[in-house]
């Protein structure tokens, strides 16, 4: 059971509180930070406490007994559910080595010894391998689908992208694009999450139809609006795990669409160039609509 210290009671007058504290800094990896949740899972009683982080803060203060814990982040937007900073032994390796000498992202155990001990963590390996944040997704009990793709299917820490230092806000370009006012007014309200796709590009889904759907890219190195033919007009519903329609994560350059065709489901992957501003099929996989279904009665 998820429980929040922002829920935690103190005790009647006259008992001390038994907490210690988990104090972090988050280096997050563009300059605008969004609303994140900060977790910390108990690995003795499998239990998370969590607290919010407002948007445009970089630290944090969770409260918890005496324990062992491992500490990461979600941000508060919407985009591909396993998007987590966290606690690695990258975050310790980087205060000795350069980033190239530092691979190995398992989550690193914190440890409150006794009450009000406190210990500080830094959270910046956004740079997650997908084992790692599989295990997180299993800690917050959040299920994944990764059993109904192909083993061939590709993955996202297979297209990873650099550190980017993202400039402020863009001036957008709509240039010739035929987006409505409507559509133009959703991508606008969508930079204010900050880059969310391949370190610096903001993917936006704009509705043109109760089952129609546009996917518009924007790249924040120069404000420039991108249409891909291939992610204009979707249309249709899926049958179910509505969420799987689009996937992407910051830190990779890998973005998947799934959509209905005929009685199948189909999963398409796209990798972005930001040498040309292109993205280019990788990959496509079909199942059946009720293959596609079953990962939802699990």
């Amino acid at each position: 059971m998820r429980l929040s210290v922002a829920a935690i009671a103190l005790p009647a007058l006259g008992v001390t509180a038994v907490a210690g504290s988990i104090e972090g800094a988050v280096t997050f990896p563009s300059q605008l930070v969004p609303s994140m949740t900060a977790y910390a899972y108990d690995l003795d009683t499998s239990r998370i406490r969590s607290v919010q982080i407002a948007e445009g803060r970089a630290n944090f203060r969770l409260e918890a007994p005496p324990g062992r814990y491992q500490v990461f982040l979600a941000p508060n937007e919407p985009g591909a559910p396993n998007i987590y900073g966290a606690y690695t032994q990258y975050s310790l390796c980087l205060e000795h080595e350069t980033e190239a000498n530092c691979t190995d992202h398992t989550l690193v155990t914190v440890t409150l010894n006794s009450k009000g001990s406190r210990a500080a963590v830094k959270i910046d390996d956004w740079y997650l391998t997908d084992d790692i944040a599989d295990q997180i997704d299993h800690i917050r009990g959040i299920a994944t689908n990764a059993n109904t793709e192909p083993l061939s299917a590709p993955r996202f820490s297979e297209y990873p992208v650099s550190r980017v230092d993202v400039p402020a806000v863009p001036a957008i370009d709509f240039g010739d694009s035929s987006l409505p006012p409507e559509e133009r007014a959703s991508v606008q309200q969508a930079l204010a999450g900050g880059p969310n796709f391949a370190g610096h590009v903001t993917a936006a889904l704009t509705r043109c139809g109760a089952a129609c759907a546009h996917v518009v890219l924007v790249d924040w190195r120069n404000g420039t609006v991108h249409e891909p033919p291939s992610l204009a007009q979707i249309q249709g519903t899926l049958p179910c795990r509505a969420d799987d329609a689009l996937v992407f994560r910051r830190d990779s350059r890998l973005l998947s669409i799934t959509r209905v065709r005929g009685a199948a489901v189909v999963t398409q992957f796209y990798v972005w160039n930001p040498t040309d501003a292109s993205l280019m099929l990788n990959s496509e996989y079909e199942l059946t609509a009720a293959n596609f279904c079953a990962v939802t009665a699990r």
